[in-house]
């Protein structure tokens, strides 16, 4: 088990006798404010948190699908999770960029977010892997989707993905459109996190299963 210095508390992994691997995450616990900002009784307070999550490096060239289950088969943001539904599903990589590709329109665009997430099996040649998820609502992030190349700068509505290529995030940013994000509705609106001295922190628990089966 591993600690931090920081928002998260500690990582532990764990090797099963299988193989596999369990990564059990505590973020924010016992997290106090800092002096001249503490908030209602002292807990630690944050707001307009748009992400939070824990993010990982893995290269993209070999990944050729994805299959999983969970809310799909479409990619969402924070207020464009409607009309997606649970069940087992499966894509091919694709760069899609929706209003620019034509030439080479895929769909479900396959990098981006994904909703409810409870296994998935990355599929990238010998550097396949199998993650299943003992916590609930988390997204799963896959890469980070093409901008077009034809568009003004800032004017593509897309925010700010986290470092990293793969990220598992229990809040995720909310996609813009003709108004700002401030002036949309409650599930546009970045959320809150609050913490009191003593708190357990926030837990996220995942298997990796890296072994390829033939």
């Amino acid at each position: 088990m591993v600690s931090y210095v920081g928002g998260i508390s500690t990582i532990k992994w764990t090797m099963e006798a299988d193989g596999r691997f369990k990564m059990e995450m505590i973020v924010l616990k016992n997290e106090k404010a800092p002096s001249g900002f503490d908030g209602f009784d002292g807990a630690f307070f944050e707001d307009k948190i748009n992400s939070f999550g824990i993010t990982f490096s893995f290269p993209e060239k070999d990944v050729t699908g994805m299959k999983w289950f969970g809310r799909g088969p479409y990619r969402v943001w924070k207020n464009r999770i409607k009309g997606t539904t649970y069940g087992i599903w499966e894509k091919d990589y694709n760069t899609t960029i929706t209003g620019e590709s034509f030439e080479n329109l895929v769909y479900p665009e396959f990098k981006g977010y994904h909703a409810n997430v409870i296994g998935a099996n990355l599929k990238a040649g010998t550097s396949s892997f199998k993650v299943f998820s003992e916590s609930d609502n988390l997204f799963l992030r896959l890469f980070t989707p093409d901008l077009p190349k034809n568009g003004f700068p800032g004017s593509y509505p897309q925010p700010a993905f986290p470092e990293g290529d793969i990220s598992f995030m229990y809040e995720i940013p909310a996609m813009r459109d003709f108004k700002p994000l401030e002036q949309q509705g409650p599930q546009s609106q970045p959320t809150n996190i609050r913490i009191k001295s003593g708190d357990e922190g926030i837990k996220m628990n995942l298997w990796f299963d890296f072994r390829n089966k033939i």
